[in-house]
């Protein structure tokens, strides 16, 4: 058994979430630590991590007449899991897959994203050695997902303007003043753009990419989202989020078809919005500039991928490991010095100490 298999089985014993609604990135930050080539550190995290993580009490099975008023139920989360066990011992894992995403994509943000996180992260390692260990897991992507369940306002994807243009239109965002409509965790906080009809609006004015331009669309969206991360120093985790849930489909891409992967890119341009016209600046104008030098010791190690993944190891902080694993993902398909100054500020500066946690 690997030490990412001796983790899972541990985090299994926890619960989906902690703390009254934080996620349980147990999972998805041992899975990023073996990707990003230190295997050996899985144990310490999970040393750290685990002892927060309530039991998990079993659940049953919800039957399939059931299934769609219990979505976004998350006292049902239980029976969530012990449905999707139940679906993937009866089938193939990646036609269950297929169909429970494209089921569950309207709610992408479930969670903050982390049910589309741990699916995703999920169906990466069952690409690798196919298990009943890392099914359970995929079981609990999927259920942490629907037991989130949660709409933006918009319509993704059915505007006219070209998608890559969606991407630009992020610096001129409709943005929600002050700092109220930031406190709390980030999937109550974002019930407050129901309030903002701009935000719809600006959402439905972009269409689907096309299927032969989605990975350049995915790269342009995780560039920008890492430059937005950059601006705001003091919302990096918000924007962790922004750089981690588009990059996620390259993970889920093997079990999607064209068009649905498609569509999954629109709602996940949907959630970096959401993300942005939260927590961004109150206008492009008092942003701060993604360009300014980095102080110097993220500079020293800003061109380095072996220091950069060697320090977000060593943090043993489940942000900053999976922000530079997604990082290093997209600059080995499309190169860029703002993803790697990304990562290496991810690396050294995001703490759990002293931050009260938000997802």
């Amino acid at each position: 058994m690997t030490d990412l298999d001796e983790a899972l089985a541990r985090f299994h014993l926890g619960d989906l979430e902690y703390a009254g609604g934080l996620a349980n990135h147990g999972p998805m930050a041992a899975e990023a630590l073996e990707r990003l080539g230190h295997p050996s550190l899985i144990p310490a995290f999970a040393d750290v991590y685990a002892p927060r993580l309530p039991p998990f009490e079993p659940g049953r099975p919800i039957p399939p007449e059931a299934q769609a008023p219990a979505l976004g139920d998350v006292s049902r989360a239980s029976d969530w899991v012990a449905t999707f066990e139940a679906r993937l011992a009866e089938g193939d894992w990646r036609e269950v897959a297929a169909g429970a995403v494209a089921e569950l994509l309207p709610g992408l943000f479930a969670g903050a994203g982390h049910g589309w996180l741990r699916t995703a992260h999920a169906l990466r390692g069952l690409g690798q050695v196919d298990d009943a260990l890392r099914r359970r897991e995929l079981a609990r992507g999927l259920a942490y997902w629907a037991a989130r369940y949660q709409t933006l306002p918009g319509r993704p994807g059915t505007g006219s303007q070209p998608a890559g243009a969606g991407v630009e239109a992020l610096a001129d965002w409709p943005l929600v003043a002050g700092d109220e409509p930031r406190a709390g965790l980030f999937f109550e906080a974002v019930r407050r753009l129901d309030g903002l009809p701009e935000f719809a609006a600006a959402v439905e004015r972009f269409a689907r990419p096309r299927s032969d331009a989605l990975d350049g669309f995915v790269s342009a969206l995780c560039r920008g989202a890492a430059g937005l991360y950059l601006a705001h120093p003091e919302r990096r985790v918000a924007y962790v989020h922004a750089v981690t849930i588009p990059s996620a489909l390259r993970m889920l891409r093997p079990v999607l078809a064209d068009e649905e992967a498609c569509r999954a890119a629109t709602y996940a341009f949907q959630a970096v919005a959401a993300l942005h016209a939260l927590f961004g600046a109150g206008s492009a104008e008092e942003a701060p500039d993604a360009e300014d030098a980095p102080d110097a010791e993220v500079a020293r190690i800003g061109d380095d991928w072996a220091a950069i993944r060697y320090h977000a190891a060593c943090s043993l902080e489940e942000h900053s490991i999976k922000m530079v694993e997604a990082c290093w993902r997209e600059d080995r398909i499309a190169p860029d010095p703002v993803l790697r100054r990304a990562a290496a500020d991810a690396a050294l500066r995001i703490d759990a100490r002293g931050r009260p946690a938000a997802c």
